[in-house]
């Protein structure tokens, strides 16, 4: 596999550094090219601005992020905050499904089905995702990507963001939807890039409020951010570059 290529497929800007920032900055070390496709500029997110500002704002805050990781410029779907779940879901699988056949990826990140939180955006994006992989494997269903001449290319691994059980407990996190341990296909140590994720948390500067791991103690944050935990949920072949960082 010479050309190496990740799609990460997000509700919203931020939502990729910190359950993942470190692991897509190790694989863009490694010579992977990794696009996040963010469904939506996260409008709502910003107490006191007007939607079309805040969305702006944080555009520019997840343009920063994808940098300091070292990750290609982000990519949108335009819908808007806070509604992924009243879109019309065959139109954005078809975006999705348009984005991995221009880009190629072969491997695809996103949420779990839950969420982990149970924001509704974030498991829309997690079932478009899903059934993108599977739309994406069949030429007939979106014929005219082809007659575009678009490659019919389809990822051959689909990954979740998980959070184990027992991170949870040691956190005191018991309001977050979690998988046993032994449900975990990868567990990344990403302290080799962690300023580079600090960096990229930083530049989501909106919404550093919002999150208290931020003002917790350095070896509460070293165990909720220094490593992050995936579950590999299809696949189509073998050698998935995303299984050589438990190496």
């Amino acid at each position: 596999m010479n050309e190496r290529r990740l799609l990460a497929i997000f509700a919203h800007p931020d939502d990729e550094s910190y359950r993942a920032g470190g692991t897509l900055a190790l694989l863009a070390r490694r010579g992977v090219q990794i696009w996040v496709l963010c469904a939506t500029r996260g409008e709502m997110g910003v107490p006191g601005l007007p939607p079309e500002q805040a969305g702006q704002v944080r555009q520019a805050e997840l343009q920063c992020a994808c940098r300091a990781l070292g990750i290609e410029p982000p990519c949108f779907l335009e819908y808007r905050d806070g509604t992924l779940a009243q879109v019309d879901e065959d139109q954005a699988i078809a975006q999705v499904v348009r984005a991995m056949r221009a880009l190629r990826p072969q491997v695809l990140l996103t949420w779990p089905p839950d969420g982990i939180s149970g924001h509704l955006d974030h498991m829309a994006t997690s079932r478009w995702t899903g059934e993108a992989f599977r739309r994406a494997a069949d030429p007939a269903a979106y014929p005219k990507h082809q007659a575009e001449g678009l490659s019919p290319h389809a990822a051959a691994w689909l990954y979740h963001i998980v959070f184990p059980h027992s991170l949870a407990e040691a956190l005191g996190m018991t309001h977050l939807h979690t998988v046993s341990d032994e449900a975990v296909t990868l567990k990344v140590d990403v302290s080799a890039v962690w300023e580079a994720k600090m960096a990229a948390i930083r530049c989501h500067r909106t919404q550093m409020g919002g999150s208290p791991i931020l003002d917790a103690a350095v070896e509460k944050q070293r165990l909720f951010l220094e490593t992050e935990y995936f579950r590999r949920v299809e696949t189509r072949g073998e050698g998935d570059f995303f299984l050589e960082l438990g190496e």
